[in-house]
């Protein structure tokens, strides 16, 4: 929960009650933003027009602790100190650069902020800030002076809003909502705060309430760019990666130093198949750093895609020498399946589509991949018992998922028709009889599991021929002699759907035609036979099949 919701770090700093104070509050939140020169700048006008501006002293210094160069902070703020002695805030600072040696003496300093605060709590709350921000963090001192500040003042917005970071680190993710809803309520500017309310609402799962504090957020600075990056993803988390690609663009091309976290950015290309783009980006990024596992394994996914397969490979490849073991996704197994099978090495594929059945059994699609890759490698029993496998795990099947069922039990069968013929030659009469017999019947048995299937399409999608005419074709390998006519009704059931485009279904006519105009020559009924064949010339008059039938059947 934690890391979702502190994503980007922008802790706010908020003034109050001091002269000139629009110009020093833009000068705070150039700081918050990390604009550094910016707030410089701000800050050295201020000072040039009132060298003894103790607010000003006070952003100097902390611009100057924000940088590292804590020498400079410390003659800033104890300039600030000179100049009003009364001011809280240059205490705060001193009390910093003392921590870093002097604990003790930091201590001293906090208290007397504290003293001279007053009604003011900004102090007591860039103190709760400073122990927050510390490595590491001291939530307790952080929430103690987080509470002082919201007792002497129940409407500061500030305070709250680090309040309610604080229950994000101790996971008290209800108290956190309430904070920053009442640090918005209170300072309606603070865009932090919806930056943040917004983290824990994705984390809720309510998009709606997420959407609606990023867009607030923006309405109000519509250049408040971690708003962007949150939208982007937000997008991709609900799979609108078109939208995702747009807040990402607008994030990416304005913030500054770079952001170089752009996995979900270029996720979402690759998603949108903006294949190029994200190829692009991806290399640009692997320019400075050659070994990010993470971008090789969007390139290898890209490269699949693109069907560059020889360089899909090599990144594949050098990802899993790079890539720790407990970090490989169910993913990287089945692309790397699917790049070695479109490469023609069906046997790594398989061990690849295993590896991802280990990682994750969840992933049924993957018994699917095996099939085909057994089946190219004119395994068919091993196919099919795979296929078998993926439709058993494969929920709410479709008339289609029923289709391709029935092809593949159709197209088992087959093979062992081939096998027979191939190998009968060689065989003495009693193998060949042994042989037969268990094939035939394991053939059968295809055949008519094919049929069921078949018929369940013809149930379900009874506006489609597919489910018919493949019955047809079943029945038609069942009754090889045609002296049953099994394939008729089928094929005449079929021809009553596909008869109005002959165009469109021109091969599927054709073989119903053939195979009518064939059963009734072996009924002889030479007339019926004739018009099939007739029929078929029409549609086809180079089919040289129905030309001899024509010619036989004439000469009867």
């Amino acid at each position: 929960m934690k890391r979702k919701l502190i994503f980007i770090v922008l802790i706010a700093v908020f003034m109050a009650g001091t002269a000139n104070a629009q110009n020093e509050k833009d000068g705070f939140a150039k700081l918050n933003q990390k604009e550094y020169s910016a707030a410089k700048q701000i800050f050295s006008a201020l000072l040039k027009s009132d060298p003894k501006n103790a607010v000003a002293l006070y952003g100097m210094g902390e611009y100057y602790y924000n940088t590292g160069k804590m020498d400079s902070a410390k003659v800033f703020y104890q300039n600030g100190l000179d100049a009003s002695s009364s001011n809280a805030y240059n205490y705060v600072g001193l009390g910093k650069i003392a921590s870093l040696s002097d604990p003790a003496a930091a201590e001293g300093y906090f208290s007397s902020a504290v003293k001279k605060s007053k009604k003011d709590v900004g102090a007591l709350v860039a103190i709760a800030k400073f122990y927050y921000q510390k490595t590491p963090k001291n939530l307790a001192e952080a929430k103690r002076y987080v509470d002082m500040a919201t007792a002497i003042d129940g409407q500061n917005g500030p305070a709250f809003f680090l309040s309610g970071l604080i229950n994000v680190d101790q996971s008290n993710t209800s108290a956190a909502a309430l904070d920053f809803d009442r640090s918005i309520y209170f300072d309606p500017n603070n865009l932090d705060a919806y930056l943040y309310a917004s983290q824990i609402m994705i984390a809720t799962r309510n998009v709606a309430q997420a959407t609606s504090y990023l867009n607030k957020a923006l309405a109000i600075n519509p250049k408040f760019w971690p708003a962007y990056k949150a939208l982007g993803e937000l997008n991709y988390s609900t799979q609108k990666y078109k939208d995702a690609i747009t807040n990402f663009e607008i994030y990416y091309k304005n913030i500054s130093p770079p952001d170089l976290d752009i996995t979900h950015y270029a996720y979402s290309l690759f998603f949108d198949k903006q294949y190029d783009k994200a190829t692009e980006l991806i290399n640009k990024l692997l320019a400075k750093n050659p070994n990010d596992y993470f971008l090789l394994r969007l390139l290898g996914y890209i490269d699949f895609e693109t069907k560059d397969l020889v360089n899909g490979k090599a990144v594949m490849d050098k990802f899993f020498t790079l890539v720790p073991a407990d970090k490989i996704l169910t993913d990287d197994y089945a692309y790397y399946g699917k790049m070695q099978s479109a490469s023609g090495n069906d046997s790594l594929a398989i061990a690849n589509y295993m590896l991802a059945l280990k990682k994750d059994s969840t992933q049924f699609q993957m018994y699917d991949e095996i099939a085909k890759s057994y089946n190219k490698l004119k395994q068919y029993d091993k196919g099919l018992e795979y296929t078998n496998l993926y439709f058993s795990k494969k929920p709410n099947m479709s008339p289609a998922d029923y289709f391709n069922f029935g092809k593949a039990y159709y197209t088992t069968a087959n093979s062992l028709v081939d096998k027979k013929d191939s190998l009968v030659q060689n065989m003495d009469k009693a193998t060949k009889l042994a042989m037969h017999q268990a094939d035939s019947l394991k053939e059968l048995s295809y055949y008519q599991k094919a049929d069921s299937l078949f018929a369940k399409v013809e149930e379900l999608a009874p506006t489609s021929y597919l489910g018919s005419f493949w019955r047809g074709r079943v029945n038609s390998a069942i009754d090889k002699e045609t002296t049953l006519g099994l394939a008729k009704p089928f094929y005449e059931k079929a021809l009553e759907i596909i008869i109005a485009d002959p165009v469109k279904y021109k091969a599927a006519i054709t073989e119903a035609y053939a195979y009518l105009g064939f059963y009734y020559y072996v009924k002889d009924d030479k007339a019926t036979s004739m018009d099939y064949w007739k029929k078929l010339l029409e549609l086809d008059p180079e089919n040289q099949k129905a030309q001899e039938a024509v010619k036989t059947l004439e000469k009867k």
